[in-house]
């Protein structure tokens, strides 16, 4: 099933994805939800972000792959993304005045489904509504140059900064799903959700031992290989296996 939040004659709405038709739905994806009968062309309706999450906690370091020589972590290893970095599907990434280096990282995003604190590694997917892909759009000189900021957060957390969508899928088996970045029509990265260190029920459990996770919560699980820098009109497409493709454009401030 694809979970959709789309805005529609000046409405943000909530509904599922049924071929080229969206099914409105009443309410939100968290809890028991009804149709409301309403069916709308989706060639009409603006996709948004598939959730307003209350915090995006990313994963560093999730793929050998994107590690380099440096041995990998023994335990995962999140850091926070704010709300307000949140961009839907087909949202411009603007690149921040005074920023030199700016690079995509395609991910795999899981969206959590209800309130989940201390759960165990064998409960955990209980706890998971679905799947999306999702751009960790990071800014290098900011995390990583001469003068860096000693946290990450402009360089992950600029506005516009955290795309993810463009819908929720649910019943996937996100353990073994094709994950491919292309800037310009290029494939820039080319990977498998079983190559995670950590797999989606490990960090779900161990995430939620100190911080409580909500309806809605979204965990960016780490990306790939090597990344490079875009610039202004390029676009960055994210494609996750059954998930469709998230496509965002790339502008100057």
């Amino acid at each position: 099933m694809h979970l959709v939040r789309y805005e529609y004659h000046g409405k943000t709405h909530h509904g599922v994805l049924e071929g080229d038709h969206v099914a409105e739905i009443a309410g939100d994806f968290f809890g028991s939800y009804q149709r409301t009968g309403v069916m709308v062309p989706v060639g009409l309706v603006t996709l948004k972000a598939p959730v307003m999450p209350s915090k995006i906690i990313n994963l560093a370091g999730n793929y050998l792959s994107h590690m380099g020589a440096t041995p990998p972590f023994k335990i995962p290893q999140p850091f926070l993304a704010t709300p307000s970095s949140v961009n839907d599907p087909g949202g411009a990434v603007v690149i921040p005045q005074g920023s030199t280096d700016v690079h995509y990282e395609g991910e795999m995003a899981v969206v959590i489904a209800r309130r989940c604190r201390k759960v165990s590694k064998a409960d955990a997917p209980g706890y998971v509504l679905g799947v999306c892909a999702a751009n960790d759009v990071s800014e290098r000189d900011w995390q990583n140059g001469a003068d860096k900021d000693v946290q990450w957060w402009r360089a992950k957390s600029a506005d516009t900064f955290s795309p993810f969508g463009p819908w929720i899928t649910t019943g996937l088996d996100y353990g073994n799903l094709r994950l491919v970045t292309r800037v310009n029509g290029k494939v820039v990265q080319d990977t498998n959700t079983k190559e995670l260190i950590f797999d989606v029920p490990t960090l779900v459990s161990f995430i939620s031992q100190n911080m409580t996770l909500e309806a809605g919560d979204v965990i960016f699980t780490g990306t790939s290989g090597d990344t490079s820098a875009v610039k202004a009109g390029d676009v960055m497409e994210v494609e996750l296996e059954g998930c469709g493709v998230l496509r965002n454009p790339v502008v100057n401030a």
